[in-house]
This record gives C-alpha cells, sequence and structure tokens, in this order.
C-alpha cells in the first residue's frame, strides 16, 4: 500500500448524529482533506449533530426519519443497499469503508445485490453486548454471520473488540486493529474556550461524565457515588437521553439534585472537561471511549470501569487486556479502573484522587503524554494504508 498515494476516501455511516463513531469519522476526514484526498460521507439519513468539514462532499442516501426506532431502520436495509449500488455504479466507487453496525449491513447488504466495490467494515462496539439485547440483539448476531464473511477487510478499533469478536464469530478475513485519531490541536484550542451557561466555584470540586442517558453507560452509579463524597463535590452530566427523566429523579432521591447539573447536548465539551478534576466512564460496555483520551488532553483525571472495551488498554496498555476486575479498583499507569457497577470502589477511586494532590499532578502530566499516542496524524496514516488500494 502507497500511503503517500492521492485516493479518493469514500465512508458510509448511519448519520451525523452525536456520538464516538461519528467524531472519529469527520477527524478522519478532515485530515484526509487537508493531506489533499477527496472524501465523501454517504449518510443512510439526514441528522447532522456535528459540522461537516470543509471540502468533504455530503451524500444522503434517503430521507428517512433518524429518530425511526432500531427495528424500522433495518427495513430499510434493503433500499439503502440499492441506492448504494446506484451510487458506486454511478460514480466508479472503487472502496467503501463503513462505521456502525447498520451502515456496515448495508454496504454488505449492496454486495448481494450486485455493488461491485471492496467493502471494509469498522466495528465500533463489542458483539458480545447484542446477546443481552433480546430480538434487535438476536437480529445483529444473525445479520453479522450472514453478512460480515463478503467484507474484504474487518477494522476494530481495539485489542479487546477483535478478540471478542473472535471468540463469537469464526470468519476468517483480513482483520486490522486501528484505535480512534484525535485531532489534539483542536481539543486543547476547544478547552480553552470560554464557558457561558455554568459558573465553576473555586471552593467546589468538580466531577464530570459525557455522554448518551442510556442504561448501557450507567450513569446512576456516578449518582450514588457522588451522594457518599462531600456535599463540596458536585457533578456535571453532559449529554441527553431516554433516562434523562430517571436520573433527575433518582438525584432528588438520594438528595442531590442541588449538586447534580444536567447541561444536556453541548457542542464543545471539552471546556467543562478541563475545568473539572475527574472525568468518570461508568459504561457496563465501551467500544473505544473517546472521551477517555479526550480528557486526558484536557489533563482531567480519569476514572474507569474496567469494561470491554478500551479502557484497560488505554489506561493500563502494559497489563494483560483480557483482565478484568470483578470488584474494587485499580491505580494504573494512566488512570484508575474500577469493576463495573462496583460504587464502593468508585467513591475509594474519587477520594484517592481528590484528597492527594501529588497523585492528581501525576496522573495529569502521564495521561497527557499518553493521550498524543492517538494524534489524527498518525491514526491517519494507518488508516491510508487500507483506504489507498494498490
Amino acid at each position: 500500500m502507497n500511503s503517500k498515494k492521492k485516493c479518493p476516501i469514500v465512508f458510509l455511516i448511519n448519520s451525523l448524529c452525536e456520538g464516538g463513531a461519528e467524531r472519529a469519522m469527520l477527524t478522519l476526514s478532515k485530515q484526509f482533506v487537508k493531506d489533499g484526498h477527496s472524501v465523501t460521507i454517504l449518510a443512510l439519513s439526514k441528522n447532522n449533530f456535528y459540522t461537516i468539514p470543509k471540502g468533504v462532499e455530503m451524500v444522503y442516501l434517503s430521507k428517512m426519519n433518524d429518530s425511526l426506532l432500531g427495528l424500522i431502520k433495518m427495513f430499510y436495509m434493503p433500499y439503502h443497499a440499492w441506492r448504494l449500488k446506484q451510487y458506486v455504479k454511478k460514480h466508479n466507487v472503487v472502496l467503501v469503508q463503513s462505521y456502525l453496525f447498520r451502515a456496515n449491513f448495508v454496504n454488505l447488504l449492496s454486495r448481494i445485490l450486485g455493488a461491485k466495490q471492496l467493502i471494509q467494515v469498522v466495528n465500533r462496539s463489542v458483539v458480545s453486548r447484542f446477546w443481552n439485547e433480546g430480538l434487535s440483539g438476536k437480529i445483529n448476531l444473525s445479520l453479522i454471520g450472514y453478512l460480515y464473511p463478503r467484507a474484504d477487510m474487518i477494522i476494530h478499533i481495539s485489542m479487546q473488540m477483535k478478540d471478542d469478536f473472535n471468540k463469537h464469530f469464526f470468519i476468517r478475513k483480513n482483520e486490522k486493529v486501528i484505535y480512534n485519531p484525535y485531532d489534539i490541536k483542536a481539543v486543547l484550542s476547544q478547552s480553552s474556550e470560554a464557558i457561558e451557561d455554568f459558573t465553576f466555584k473555586s471552593h467546589k470540586r468538580y466531577l464530570i461524565t459525557v455522554g448518551r442517558l442510556i442504561p448501557l453507560k450507567r450513569f446512576q452509579d456516578v449518582l450514588e457515588a457522588l451522594s457518599r463524597l462531600d456535599s463540596d463535590i458536585e457533578l456535571i452530566l453532559l449529554g441527553d437521553g431516554v433516562e434523562r427523566k430517571f436520573l433527575e429523579e433518582l438525584a432528588k432521591e438520594l438528595l442531590i439534585e442541588k449538586r447534580v447539573h444536567f447541561l444536556g447536548q453541548v457542542e464543545n465539551p471539552f471546556k467543562y472537561i478541563k475545568k473539572s478534576d475527574i472525568f468518570i466512564s461508568s459504561s457496563a460496555v465501551e467500544g473505544f471511549p473517546n472521551v477517555l483520551i479526550e480528557s486526558m488532553l484536557c489533563k482531567t483525571v480519569v476514572i474507569s470501569s474496567d469494561c470491554l472495551s478500551g479502557p484497560r488498554e488505554i489506561l493500563a496498555p502494559k497489563s494483560n487486556i483480557s483482565k478484568r476486575l470483578s470488584k474494587g479498583m485499580e491505580l494504573n499507569e494512566f488512570g484508575i479502573l474500577y469493576a463495573v457497577g462496583d460504587i464502593v470502589a468508585l467513591v475509594e477511586a474519587s477520594k484517592k484522587i481528590l484528597f492527594d494532590n501529588n497523585l492528581l499532578y501525576e496522573y495529569k502530566q502521564r495521561a497527557f503524554i499518553r493521550a498524543k499516542d492517538f494524534s489524527v496524524e498518525s491514526i491517519a496514516m494507518e488508516y491510508k494504508e487500507v483506504l489507498c488500494y494498490g
């Protein structure tokens, strides 16, 4: 592969709604345009939470409402695959790299319909989660087993994700692990912007967490932990979702509603993260959690659940990445890991950081250096090797 070759790059994704996959793909797109490549993003539907980078062509394969239920969206996949086949034929597209399972399925279905492009699918989440997601989970597992053998390459965004995939599927395919890219200059610049909708008080300490308010994120654990910490410690929660009302009610039940700040979706989370003392990721499962790296770039100490997949690879890369804490917490080289759902361990980890300024300072410095390993410049080179065919 010739990474210096200027080649047309075509991405396929569900939409540009708020999410880690969307941000990672847009970060890559911006870098590729900067490097002189033409970039086209094909979206199954229009929902642009993010700004489209200058120089990127945006194409929507349908006018479908992105807010439809997941199972209903699946019924549209053959139509989207047919539209993709038409686009590939009309524009002589050689390769399409897709992100997120539904877009991956559409990409692979287009081949069944006769499309001739090379197909690369990027796995953004562990497949084992589908075993606990009822009917939709079973459908996803069936589609992976049926369609993924047709892919020319499967890209995973963490080693743990690759291992998880291969435990459940015996698909002899060209596989590669490429981590998510981060625009370090952009993160640092945005983290210095002024905050107009919230006031950080000098006599308070702040925890922060970011993400969709959904069950998988286990934000109730963070609220429970906060209720066991001193009253001068507060929590900022960035994001929105189906569990917002539940979490607001839980804050009232725990008598901490005045200490929890639901700020909703924000375009620039970094300026809030930089002002906070600790970033907490409490998820039951992740892909490769972007916000951990971004928090490290903001020099905010990270405490994360030791879930599949990503947190251990980021915070403890020299450890056995297949290890999972069943209880308690663990101080690692670049941050603290605790067992999923272990609120006592989360409280202990928070106190370790909040009451030990030397440890807080050491983690800030080490984590910042670690985060630089994931710069968009270096990660883009890895992607160019697989995107710029021939």
